[in-house]
C-alpha cells in the first residue's frame, strides 16, 4: 500500500483502484507461482518444463495476435525482430533461472525473491527517470527487504 500512494495531486492518498490492482496481480503472482514451482518438480526436468512452457506460451500469444491483428503483424514484427528476439531470450533466461531455483529451493523463498524487481523498478524510477524519492517509497523498499530476510530466517 506504501508505494500505491499517490505522488502527484493528492499526496498522502492512498488510490484504492491502485491497491486493488496489486492484490489482484499478488494472486496471480501467487498462483502461478506455485503452479509452476509444482509442475517443474512433478515433471522431473525443470529445463524441459521451462521450454514447454515458452513454446505453448507463445503458440497462443501469436494465434491471439494473428486472430486480432491478422497478418499485419508480420509487418510489425520485420521491423523490431532483434530487439524482440533478445529480450525474448532475457525473459526466458530468467524464468527459466526460476523454475530451476524452485526445485532446488522453497518455492516460496524463490517467488519472494523473484518479486523483489519491484525495487529495482523503483531504482530505475527514481534515478533514471527523475521520479521524487519519498519516504513512503523507502519505507517500502525497507519492509520488502525485511521481509526478505524474516522469511529467509525463518
Amino acid at each position: 500500500m506504501l508505494l500505491s500512494l499517490r505522488g502527484g495531486r493528492s499526496v498522502g492518498q492512498i488510490e484504492r483502484r491502485a491497491v486493488g490492482f496489486a492484490l489482484l496481480t499478488s494472486a496471480t503472482i501467487s498462483g502461478y507461482s506455485i503452479v509452476d514451482g509444482v509442475g517443474a518438480r512433478v515433471s522431473a526436468n525443470p529445463h524441459a518444463y521451462t521450454i514447454a512452457l515458452f513454446v505453448f506460451d507463445e503458440i497462443a500469444i501469436l494465434l491471439f495476435a494473428w486472430w486480432r491483428r491478422g497478418a499485419s503483424i508480420v509487418h510489425g514484427v520485420s521491423a523490431t525482430w532483434k530487439v524482440a528476439l533478445f529480450g525474448g531470450a532475457l525473459s526466458l533466461a530468467a524464468y527459466w533461472i526460476a523454475i530451476w531455483a524452485m526445485t532446488v529451493a522453497p518455492i516460496a523463498i524463490v517467488a519472494a525473491l523473484r518479486e523483489t524487481s519491484v525495487l529495482f523498478a523503483a531504482g530505475i524510477a527514481v534515478f533514471f527517470l527523475g521520479e521524487p524519492l519519498r519516504r513512503s517509497r523507502v519505507a517500502a523498499a525497507a519492509i520488502i527487504v525485511t521481509g526478505l530476510a524474516l522469511i529467509r530466517l525463518a
